[in-house]
């Protein structure tokens, strides 16, 4: 997940397995990174449904497609934003030190 939203790619999703489920439900409705294939009756996906949204996401008409490209451009601002990483595990750090020397005292 974490290497898609930090790419240029466009973010087709064909969830399998229950964390990916999660994950899609996250990315497609909550982010609106993402699109979702739908399945047929069978459970399975077409190659139709998987062109059709792949058409969807590519085609710079598309109003789905520019506001995936939109969303996923400002998430991937915040996710490359300088510090951001770093910035957690400093932190992290700063709090075990922080124990190891209560402890000491």
């Amino acid at each position: 997940m974490w290497e898609s939203l930090v790419s240029d790619c466009q973010i087709v999703l064909l969830p399998f397995l229950s964390d990916q489920v999660l994950d899609t439900r996250l990315m497609t409705e909550e982010l609106e990174v993402s699109v979702e294939v739908s399945r047929e009756k069978t459970g399975w996906f077409s190659k139709e449904s998987l062109k059709d949204v792949v058409m969807s996401v590519m085609d710079n008409d598309s109003e789905l497609g520019n506001l995936v490209r939109r969303n996923h451009a400002k998430v991937k601002e915040v996710l490359v934003s300088p510090g951001l990483l770093t910035g957690y595990t400093d932190k992290f750090v700063e709090s075990l030190l922080n124990l190891v020397h209560d402890n000491k005292s």
